[in-house]
C-alpha cells in the first residue's frame, strides 16, 4: 500500500472511497462539497452531518500557502466575509458598525477574534479542511462551515 494520507469515506450508496495521497483527498473533498449542498437543500440533515462528520476526520496537512490563500471575499450560507492580507476580517457589505475582527493562521489552524482584540491561540479556532483558490471548509470539532470564494 502506499504511503500517504488514507481517507476513508463512506456514503449512504454503500461505496467506500479510498485517498492515498494529497491530490486524491482533495478531489475527494471537492466531489463530495457538491453532494453535501444537494442534501441540505434538499432537507436531508442526516446525510448532510454524514458527510460533515467524515470530513471532520481528515483535515488538510499544514501549508504555508494558506495565508495567500485565504485573503479575498467568501460566501457562506449566511454571510460573506472579507478576509484582508493584514490579518483583519469584516462581515460585508463593509460599512460603520459591521460585524468585524482578525485572524491568525497556524499549520492548518484559523483564529479568529472579533473586534479589535488580535487573533492568538486563545482565540476560537477552527481546523481547516479545504482551503483553495474556490472553496474555504473548516471545523470547530463539531460542525463544518463551507465558503466559497466571491469573484
Amino acid at each position: 500500500m502506499k504511503t500517504g494520507i488514507l481517507l476513508l469515506l463512506f456514503l449512504f450508496t454503500g461505496h467506500v472511497l479510498l485517498a492515498e495521497s494529497e491530490s486524491e483527498r482533495v478531489s475527494l473533498i471537492l466531489d463530495l462539497i457538491p453532494k453535501r449542498e444537494k442534501f441540505a437543500q434538499a432537507g436531508n440533515a442526516t446525510a448532510a452531518f454524514e458527510i460533515d462528520a467524515k470530513l471532520i476526520q481528515h483535515p488538510a496537512p499544514a501549508d504555508p500557502d494558506f495565508s495567500k490563500l485565504l485573503p479575498g471575499s467568501w460566501r457562506s450560507p449566511r454571510h460573506d466575509y472579507l478576509y484582508r492580507k493584514d490579518g483583519t476580517w469584516t462581515l460585508l457589505p463593509v460599512e460603520e458598525g459591521i460585524l468585524h475582527g482578525r485572524w491568525l493562521l497556524k499549520g492548518n489552524r484559523i483564529y479568529e477574534s472579533q473586534g479589535y482584540t488580535p487573533a492568538n491561540e486563545a482565540s476560537p479556532a477552527y481546523t481547516i479542511i479545504l482551503l483553495n483558490k474556490d472553496f474555504f471548509v473548516r471545523t470547530d470539532g463539531k460542525y463544518v462551515f463551507y465558503e466559497t470564494r466571491l469573484k
